[in-house]
């Protein structure tokens, strides 16, 4: 499905679609640390883009094999970092593997909270609360980690502690937090790009059920329930781009991006031997009405009252060739030519099993380019 297209372009659209194709006659690349390459000659800061990426690990970067961390899979590698150097702009990723909606507005735990134990030398007479101090120190000396990335943060929750003398030993737990996403976007921020809704849906349930235990009452079940809950996330959704473009003072563009097809059939059946569920064709029925529900949600936020600042880019599965790089969902399967990781791949972190691979990473950002080029 095309991608939705704002009623009037602003100064700000006529800007970054200049940059960028002045910048496709001489392509900018990335630099090592994962941000845009330096600006072009002669740049000022009021004639350079600033790109915020939100959503979940389709937008993250989970498949490029490539990371700044492996909590929220970041990579400098993904399609947004892609785009934001052909335009020359200053980048930011906050997008966050097993991103949902909520992650966008509200802060989110990463992983399990592990503990930490330390002893220090508190005099119980200087310090009558010798647990308040120790707890005081171990954050000071950040008991907890240095946080890979600066929107985390370690929440220190005390345990238990014991003192002898002027020695405390104390134990904490220490819970990984990120920030909401949301809080990147200022009024500087010119384009914002995400991906988000399939968590909500249950993305890892149907994974699991179709596609590694392949059974098929739990495969069905998995996807009727996304199929039910779509309309609802897509109002919430509606309502966190709302806040996204109010955080931004109102002006900036957003562009929410479409998933590729999961696999590379119309239908399958499940299980293999003796099939009685096409979870094939549902999957791709869920995965049209998932886009269809996007487009529509994108359509309707532009008809309010002052916004048109909102792009559905439903091009993603075209730029994929359809279903033709999606995963060969048979038991002996063929995956020479996906641009998916293959559930079970060795070598790979669960958490990128069935995300994109550099060519899938290396397609979305093509079609999220024409997008931003068109305005």
């Amino acid at each position: 499905m095309p991608h939705s297209t704002v009623r009037r372009r602003s100064a700000r659209s006529v800007r970054v679609a200049a940059a960028l194709l002045a910048a496709l006659a001489g392509a900018a690349a990335l630099t090592s640390g994962g941000e845009a390459s330096a600006r072009p000659a002669g740049a000022t800061m009021t004639s350079t883009a600033q790109v915020v990426q939100l959503g979940d690990s389709y937008s993250a970067g989970n498949g490029t094999g490539t990371y700044e961390e492996r909590s929220c899979y970041r990579s400098p590698r993904n399609y947004g970092a892609q785009v934001a150097a052909s335009i020359g702009a200053s980048y930011v990723n906050r997008a966050c593997s097993g991103g949902v909606i909520a992650d966008l507005l509200e802060p989110r735990e990463l992983g399990d909270a592990h503990p930490r134990t330390a002893t220090y030398s508190i005099d119980p007479k200087a310090y009558p609360d010798q647990q308040a101090e120790w707890l005081r120190r171990a954050q000071t000396e950040r008991l907890c980690g240095v946080p890979a990335q600066p929107d985390f943060s370690y929440r220190y929750t005390f345990v238990a502690g014991a003192g002898a003398g002027s020695l405390y030993t104390g134990t904490v737990s220490c819970q990984l937090v990120v920030r909401p996403q949301i809080d990147a976007v200022t009024r500087d921020t010119d384009l914002v790009f995400l991906t988000i809704g399939g968590n909500d849906l249950g993305f890892s349930t149907i994974v699991t059920n179709c596609l590694v235990l392949r059974e098929p009452s739990s495969c069905k079940q998995a996807l009727d329930s996304a199929t039910a809950k779509a309309p609802e996330m897509m109002e919430r959704a509606k309502d966190a781009l709302r806040a996204v473009v109010a955080r931004s003072g109102g002006h900036a563009e957003v562009y929410l991006l479409s998933y590729p097809f999961l696999v590379n059939s119309e239908g399958y059946g499940i299980p293999e031997a003796a099939p009685t569920y096409d979870a094939g064709a549902a999957l791709n029925d869920l995965q049209r009405v998932g886009d269809a529900i996007q487009a529509r949600g994108i359509a309707q936020l532009n008809a309010e009252s002052g916004a048109d600042r909102y792009h559905y880019v439903g091009t993603v599965k075209q730029a994929w060739g359809g279903r033709v790089h999606g995963l060969d969902p048979h038991v002996v399967a063929d995956n020479s030519n996906t641009w998916l990781v293959p559930a079970g791949t060795p070598g790979r972190d669960v958490a990128e099993l069935v995300h994109p691979t550099q060519p899938g990473w290396d397609a979305t950002a093509g079609a999220l380019r024409d997008a931003v080029t068109a305005g």
